[in-house]
């Protein structure tokens, strides 16, 4: 039976740890720096914060994504400046919300799966997943792009778990 015991102590440790939003055993120290970068970009987009957002970008970065009113879906680019600025004016508006972040690293590349669901004046818009692409740059971590899907239908409400 010390077998079992010992599965037994480590499946509850893990649960414990991953309920308790700590780092889960295996994620390394660039992930977790990587998934602090995601955040801060959040957190500065909830407090409508274009100073902090603007920090995370490296110069260029990008949106990309699929126009679904092309026929066939066309691939678009925007600069991050035009998002920026309207964080600035959101008045506190909107609230992203994140969960269930999975960062990848591999030397100085780094990409994250962001789930998300995307509340305007607290209640929910849209949802989707944001993929992020980050490079080391100067000892940090900088998002060289983003890409998102959106949905309106079948979206989770991670602020109803209080």
């Amino acid at each position: 039976m010390p077998c079992r015991r010992h599965w037994c102590t480590t499946l509850c440790v893990t649960i414990g740890l991953s309920l308790s939003g700590a780092s889960l055993p295996g994620q390394t120290t660039e992930e977790r720096a990587v998934t602090a970068v995601v955040e801060r970009m959040f957190n500065g987009m909830r407090t409508a914060d274009s100073a902090i957002v603007r920090a995370v970008f490296a110069h260029g970065a990008r949106f990309a994504g699929l126009d679904p009113r092309a026929t066939p879906p066309a691939v678009r680019y925007d600069s991050v400046g035009g998002w920026i600025t309207a964080i600035a004016n959101s008045n506190n508006r909107w609230d992203e919300q994140i969960y269930d972040v999975l960062a990848r690293v591999d030397g100085g590349i780094a990409v994250a799966w962001v789930p998300y669901t995307f509340y305007l004046d607290r209640k929910v818009s849209h949802c989707g997943v944001n993929v992020i692409d980050m490079l080391r740059i100067s000892e940090e971590w900088k998002i060289i792009q983003i890409y998102d899907s959106r949905r309106r239908e079948n979206c989770p409400d991670p602020l109803s778990r209080d």
